[in-house]
């Protein structure tokens, strides 16, 4: 049987904004690698739309941010409505 994991990325006081607080590079670096051992991911309409980010290559991103790029994408997604 297959494990379902929940997870949730928010401040202690709540707010959640990936432009204005992005992870700090340790903390990034365990997003990776906790991606890399997923399946695939559900998200609901919202986070959908934000994750459809790493499905582009953007020439600005460095090495981090391509490696989490492709854990996401491998792993797979489906929206929820």
């Amino acid at each position: 049987m297959a494990k379902l994991v929940f997870g949730l990325n928010q401040s202690l006081d709540g707010y959640v904004d990936h432009q204005v607080m992005p992870p700090e590079p340790g903390l990034f670096r365990h997003f990776i690698e906790h991606v890399r051992g997923l399946t695939g991911m559900v998200y609901g309409r919202r986070m959908y739309e934000v994750m459809r980010y790493w499905d582009e290559d953007l020439p600005d991103w460095d090495a981090e941010e391509r490696d989490y790029a492709g854990g996401a994408s491998q792993s797979g997604s489906c929206r929820a409505r």
